[in-house]
């Protein structure tokens, strides 16, 4: 798959499951009785089938899985021979794919697991010959450990923990520790504490690779646990788990973690801060259902379809509608609607919603705490954007509300248009048409880009029917090419003109008397007509000038998920085109500021690529 097909695919998470059965029988898990019901030697037999069968039939439906995941249940239930084959088959994918995922901004090359570690050691061969990355699950503090992630039979397995954590930190592929807290979790702070301690400096695993999550109320849970089951943490629980973190770790070798990884779910980068998740994160069993994810395994407003009976594409359409009935069931809650972060949070999980019985993200606080400590990362929108993006949102998810409290509109005034601007030779059409150098001014054709050997003619934003955006990496030869007539085009000496190039950024800055939001300028280059090269690629009709090292010398420039907008025309014919507006009424009120031929991209190095949205890992 070529990166301009990457770009046009639809691109998914897939967590797939080849077993729900499990090993332990933790007292907070939130799948219930599912993992004493799951046959593991039926599972066993159909897992590697089954995932070979979703992959072809994504594939079929023009569906990329830019990351496929093992979860459980626990994957290593599953005997070494299917282990083996599974990650062979995701090794394969990845692969095959590597362009297409590589152009997307991800980085998926390695198959990743969650485990409990309990079976760790007799896999680890296995493991390290095919780079699997490894998310181990523990409680903390240990003792908690101890007491409720048992196995099925009710007996504590902590030394067999504590010796699997010293193999996992000589484990020489990705890893890293996830602990899922309930209040109980939390009762005692300071053996918290030492237990991170601990683990980093007696085991020698490195704990900035840590992630927390926090245990929420589950149906399913509660019908299998009953009194037994754990009770969430509060918001004030929160917060103060985070203000002990801080108080203890900054400064020390563990503040990289405690800033940058220990609390990701609660980011935007994590599917829990999507607008509709169901839109691109799927969690796929080896008996073909799909659910949402592994937080939405087994509850049937989770369910979207099983792939050996239903299109992927309408499996897929049936999760993002979902979703979003999900979220107007509980409605979009009024602190939502005025908080300057809502683009940042989309008001949270649907799955922890639809337990809690709330439209509020169950982590809001804290969430509010994270922002504030790293505002650069994490800005507050304006009130402007805030009401605008508000509105966004509710259209988006809630359609039928019309309650979005936005900053009220200017008073209206009339706009008053000469009587004569609706004749045909004071139309945009018409102006081209009795207007030649216009013509070469806004033709299809004068300027055509070749990003790493593909040929793409460029238009102006006045003539285009639909938006194309592109993704450029910094190994990506970027020529232009432009004809010849259009370095004649009002043009009284031809040694006098130059290509001029401008490129802008999606970030908006206030200028000018009109006090309008524009894209901010980065930067401007212009090159004389006889310095430019014959085209090698188009013929004697073009000329051309080789664009990468000018793109690639202002990369710091370029920002994470921002879009670039490189403007190309002659000096002369810019001149013109505001002359003509000057001159021309008509022309003034329907031409853009930049109506030149431009193209829009996304520049990915290997620090600025957008991280891939990642599932929570419970």
């Amino acid at each position: 798959m070529s990166k301009s097909s990457a770009l046009d695919a639809r691109a998914i998470h897939l967590l797939y499951v080849p077993t729900l059965g499990c090993n332990l029988g933790c007292s907070y898990c939130y799948l219930g009785k599912q993992t004493t019901q799951a046959s593991i030697a039926q599972d066993a037999a159909k897992a590697v089938s089954t995932l070979r069968h979703a992959l072809e039939q994504l594939a079929q439906a023009k569906v990329l899985a830019f990351n496929v995941s093992l979860h459980g249940g626990e994957v290593t239930t599953m005997p070494e021979a299917v282990l083996d084959a599974l990650f062979t088959l995701i090794r394969q994918h990845y692969r095959t794919h590597f362009d297409a995922i590589q152009a997307l901004g991800h980085k998926k090359s390695a198959p990743h697991i969650k485990t409990n570690l309990y079976r760790f050691a007799p896999f680890y061969d296995l493991f390290d010959r095919h780079k699997v990355s490894i998310s181990a699950s523990i409680d903390l503090p240990l003792k908690l450990h101890e007491r409720h992630r048992t196995t099925q039979a009710g007996t504590s397995w902590l030394p067999r923990t504590l010796d699997n954590l010293r193999l996992l930190a000589q484990y020489p592929h990705a890893k890293k520790i996830s602990a899922t807290l309930s209040s109980e979790h939390l009762q005692d702070l300071p053996a918290f504490i030492a237990d991170i301690w601990y683990i980093h400096r007696e085991l020698g695993f490195d704990m900035n690779q840590l992630n927390l999550m926090f245990a929420f109320g589950s149906e399913l849970n509660r019908a299998a646990k009953g009194e037994g089951a754990l009770t969430p943490t509060t918001p004030a629980q929160q917060r103060t788990l985070y203000a002990a973190l801080k108080a203890e770790f900054m400064g020390t070798e563990l503040e990289e973690g405690l800033q940058r990884h220990w609390f990701d779910e609660f980011k935007p980068s994590y599917c829990t801060n999507s607008v509709n998740c169901g839109e691109k994160f799927y969690l796929l069993q080896s008996d073909g259902s799909v659910y949402s994810c592994v937080r939405g395994q087994g509850i049937p407003e989770f369910f979207y379809g099983n792939i050996f009976d239903t299109p992927i594409l309408e499996i897929l359409d049936n999760g993002a509608r979902k979703i979003r009935t999900l979220h107007q069931t509980h409605g979009f809650d009024s602190d939502c609607q005025s908080c300057g972060h809502l683009s940042l949070c989309n008001t949270g999980c649907p799955v922890v919603k639809h337990q809690n019985k709330s439209g509020k993200s169950y982590t809001c606080e804290l969430q509010r705490d994270l922002y504030a400590d790293l505002p650069l990362s994490y800005p507050a929108d304006s009130p402007h954007a805030q009401g605008s993006y508000a509105l966004h949102y509710q259209r988006t998810l809630h359609p039928h509300l019309h309650t979005v409290p936005v900053s009220a509109p200017p008073t209206p005034h009339l706009f008053l248009v000469p009587n004569d601007a609706a004749e045909e030779k004071n139309t945009l059409h018409g102006l081209i048409t009795d207007d030649p150098t216009l013509q070469t001014l806004l033709a299809p054709d004068v300027f055509v880009l070749e990003v790493a050997g593909e040929l793409i003619p460029l238009e102006s934003q006045l003539r285009k029917s639909q938006r194309h955006l592109h993704t450029l990496i910094p190994s990506d030869r970027v020529v232009l090419h432009l004809h010849r007539r259009a370095l004649a085009a009002a043009c009284p000496e031809a040694l006098r003109n130059t290509v001029y190039i401008q490129l802008l950024r999606d970030t908006l800055v206030v200028y000018g008397d009109e006090r309008r939001s524009k894209q901010e300028h980065i930067f401007t280059y212009q090159l004389y007509a006889n310095c430019l090269e014959p085209s090698g690629t188009l013929g004697a009709a073009y000329v051309q000038v080789d664009l990468t090292e000018v793109l690639a010398l202002h990369r710091p420039h370029y920002q994470r998920g921002v879009l670039n907008n490189l403007f190309v025309t002659t000096f002369f014919l810019r001149e013109y085109h505001y002359q003509k507006q000057k001159n021309n009424a008509f022309y003034h009120l329907q031409t853009a500021n930049l109506p030149f031929q431009n193209f829009e991209f996304y520049y990915l190095t290997a620090t600025q690529a957008p991280p891939a949205a990642s599932p929570p890992t419970l």
